[in-house]
């Protein structure tokens, strides 16, 4: 999956750890949950125009480590939805080649195009900052962070 974004929550894994022992749930089954709610959140925030980002959603799960995100072969622009583009230049890949593309209707032919590039749609953070604001206290305490990761 793609890595569109992490934080580091070894706080409140710690935290979650006991909560799940209090409550006789295992910490695989608070992991899991609290991926579903995530992954819910990401889906209602993904912007769509195909649906391929939105269906390239998934969780996997790892001992006591859970992914969750984008399928980076499905749509390896996760990133740039998240974070945007900056303006750039899109050349042909062969040398000499031209790039095709169709403007209302006619077929446009030319070697470079001056992208002024994207702005950003998030959907990641916000879900997983939305998890960590319905935790509260026990986020707080953490001290949980949501951190920028262009990877």
């Amino acid at each position: 999956m793609a890595s569109v974004g992490s934080a580091d929550v070894t706080r409140l894994a710690d935290a979650l750890h006991r909560a799940s022992q209090e409550s006789g749930a295992t910490t695989q089954q608070v992991l899991i949950q609290s991926a579903n709610h995530i992954l819910a959140e990401m889906e209602v925030r993904t912007p769509v125009r195909t649906g391929n980002l939105r269906g390239s959603l998934g969780i996997k799960i790892e001992t006591n480590r859970v992914i969750i995100g984008p399928d980076e072969h499905r749509a390896p622009y996760a990133g740039y939805v998240e974070f945007g583009t900056r303006p750039h230049d899109i050349r042909p890949k062969k040398p000499g080649g031209v790039l095709v593309f169709t403007v209302g209707g006619t077929k446009v032919y030319t070697k470079l195009v001056h992208h002024p590039g994207t702005h950003p749609h998030p959907y990641v953070r916000p879900a997983f900052q939305a998890w960590v604001d319905s935790l509260g206290t026990m986020a707080a305490e953490a001290n949980v962070k949501v951190i920028r990761d262009h990877a």
